[in-house]
């Protein structure tokens, strides 16, 4: 997140956010990542005018905008109002935390437009209890604000703590984008509500094996590391193909594949030079189970949510 502590002037504010990818298999609400794929969003302080007609771009709008009112109400301003408008292609409900993307835009938004209104604008400890509050958990929202690859823990009490790591900038993500969405909380609910010893074992070690094989450079061990029993074969009872798909993966020479989120896309770790084939083989599987889907081959993003225009 940018610091938005210079002075500045004016009614606006654009902020540009990344795409994240949430679990990297085991990391259930643990693990996520920012990606090379953003979308700009315009904030200023006007009524809203009329929402856009287009669905998925009216919550996108709505939701930032809401994130934009209470960090102003925070720091300060309850009567201020903002108007939204969302420039982008990042899909909704597909598992690359577009939610998280608005509401951390609205969240820098708002704390620079504070500032342009004389205040002290809202901290980062704020901005993150905020961005918490918002968006229930913190796999997509944290990356979206701070970049990197992120370990998120909500303790029992107290303020969320993460941990950033850099990303690899030898890696990639081949991503297969169905046109279905898997909505989170639907998706939730076929999750199991408990787990045995050994299953819990297996996600924990797996959890931790992917976060140090990243950190090595280990992608010898990234197809052991993303494997998981806690929410996968749940979703992919809503999802038949899934696990077709991820083999399609590996055939085609992807280190580890895995359900992004919540659904529905299947991201996978590559090399730059094999992304587009992997990306092609997992295409070619959707297509064999009759699924209209769209690929895109992407980095892991240092950066989060900055200010690009004022």
């Amino acid at each position: 997140m940018p610091d938005a502590s210079s002075d500045s002037t004016g009614e606006g504010v654009r902020v540009r956010v990344p795409a994240t990818s949430a679990n990297l298999g085991p990391g259930f609400d643990a693990l996520g990542v920012a990606l090379e794929w953003t979308a700009d969003l315009s904030f200023r302080l006007a009524e809203p005018g009329p929402p856009s007609e287009d669905g998925a771009t009216a919550a996108i709008e709505g939701m930032a905008r809401t994130a934009a009112q209470r960090v102003l109400e925070r720091a300060g301003h309850p009567g201020a109002v903002v108007a939204t408008t969302y420039h982008g292609d990042l899909p909704v409900g597909r598992g690359l935390g577009m939610s998280a993307a608005a509401r951390a835009a609205g969240l820098v938004a708002g704390d620079r437009l504070s500032r342009q209104l004389g205040g002290d604008g809202c901290p980062p400890e704020g901005i993150l209890e905020l961005a918490v509050e918002l968006e229930g958990h913190g796999d997509n929202i944290v990356p979206a604000l701070f970049g990197g690859l992120q370990v998120v823990v909500q303790p029992s009490a107290g303020p969320m703590q993460h941990v950033r790591l850099a990303p690899p900038e030898d890696i990639r993500l081949a991503l297969l984008i169905p046109e279905f969405s898997m909505p989170t909380e639907e998706s939730r609910k076929r999750l199991p509500v408990s787990l045995t010893r050994a299953e819990a074992v297996h996600n924990i070690g797996r959890a931790a094996l992917v976060v140090a094989a990243l950190a090595a450079r280990r992608y010898d061990v990234l197809r052991t590391a993303v494997e998981d029993i806690l929410h996968q074969p749940a979703r992919g009872e809503l999802f038949p193909a899934l696990f077709p798909i991820i083999e399609g993966a590996y055939g085609a020479g992807a280190y580890g594949a895995y359900l992004s989120g919540g659904g529905s896309t299947v991201a996978a770790f590559v090399s730059p030079e094999a992304g587009e084939a992997v990306a092609s083989a997992m295409l070619n599987v959707a297509r064999e189970h009759a699924l209209e889907a769209t690929t895109r081959v992407v980095a892991l993003r240092s950066t989060g949510t900055e200010v690009v225009e004022s």
